[in-house]
């Protein structure tokens, strides 16, 4: 589990030096300018299960980040609910640390994208390994 917050926090920093802030982050306080949001989804009682833990949208497009440790596994319902999110034209992940540098490169096309739709399905299937996994159902 530190394994996974540690890799966490490091996708929440690369976040905020490419422009992507948290709910309710204050602007000043912003380096970048502001391309997209996030929040950080919490597991628990009140919180409903398989929901991937980074919920984004960037550029006017839904990311769901499901971030794992290298030896982490995805159930079943993650599988279901990044399947569905990628099915509805947003895009789910596993992401392994090492898949980062390749997220990292699915991040920047979103982020410069004009023209999503194309564009983003052919990102899609060229940034998908099974590090950066773009599960679809």
């Amino acid at each position: 589990m530190a394994d996974e917050k540690l890799f966490e926090n490091r996708i929440k920093k690369h976040f905020h030096s490419v422009g992507i802030y948290p709910a309710g982050y204050p602007s000043d306080r912003m380096d970048a300018p502001m391309v997209g949001w996030y929040t950080k989804i919490w597991g628990g009682g009140f919180q409903k299960s398989g929901i991937p833990d980074l919920i984004c949208c960037v550029n006017g497009i839904m990311l769901a980040v499901e971030v794992k440790a290298s030896s982490g596994r995805p159930s079943e319902l993650q599988k279901l609910n990044i399947g569905r999110i990628n099915e509805s034209g947003g895009i789910g992940a596993f992401l392994y640390p090492e898949g980062f540098e390749q997220f990292k490169e699915l991040l920047k096309g979103v982020i410069d994208c004009s023209i999503h739709i194309q564009e983003l399905i052919a990102l899609k299937n060229a940034n998908s390994s099974t590090k950066c996994d773009i599960w679809t159902a």
